[in-house]
């Protein structure tokens, strides 16, 4: 005589909730972008008591007796007339791009962190999530332009802390809003809700 079959239960899986790791990788890439678009040492270089270095912005401690501050574009403008080999003129614009799209990511960071703690989930043209990877992916581009581009020969400046801030930033907002992207995610409507009805039958 055959045992009777037994069924197993098998639990199911249980589901981590990584929402507020998302929203704190989301909260700190948005504060090392910010820091990083009004950073003045993303290439620096020590100058006795003073630091020169750009970014996005202008420079610092860039002027003709090393002090003093002024706008990417007139530093070059200057230096052109000492150094024309190693000027760029993309240089200055691809700082201003950098800035812009520096500030936009945090923005779409922290408004997909407010929502995620929230537990919203709005109908909107485009999710913040998506808007931040967008903005990091092009800030990838005309941030790694911006510095490679920087004027003087090899030695002049080199990278430092608001290169590093942005690289950080950038890996920490990914990682974010991919975790959070389908958290604030527009619950997709059943289309066969009701379409068993018995009544209409």
């Amino acid at each position: 005589m055959e045992a009777p079959v037994t069924e197993l239960y098998i639990p199911p899986p249980v589901k981590k909730d990584t929402r507020m790791l998302g929203i704190g990788l989301s909260l700190a890439a948005a504060a090392l972008l910010l820091f990083a678009a009004f950073s003045k040492t993303w290439l620096a270089r020590p100058l006795g008591d003073h630091v020169f270095g750009f970014g996005p912005m202008g420079c610092q401690n860039c002027g003709l007796d090393g002090t003093g501050n002024m706008s990417n574009s007139a530093f070059m403008e200057a230096y052109k007339a000492f150094d024309p080999e190693h000027t760029s003129g993309v240089f200055a614009p691809m700082g201003w791009a950098t800035f812009g799209v520096c500030l936009i990511a945090a923005l779409g960071l922290v408004a997909t962190a407010f929502l995620a703690f929230t537990k919203k989930r709005p109908e909107l043209p485009m999710s913040p999530a998506s808007l931040a990877l967008l903005m990091i992916m092009i800030g990838l581009i005309t941030g790694c332009v911006f510095v490679a581009t920087k004027p003087g020969p090899v030695g002049l400046v080199g990278v430092a802390m608001g290169f590093w801030s942005f690289g950080v930033g950038c890996v920490l907002g990914i990682a974010g809003a991919q975790m959070l992207a389908k958290e604030i995610r527009p619950v997709d409507p059943d289309l066969l809700e009701g379409a068993m009805n018995p009544e209409q039958y």
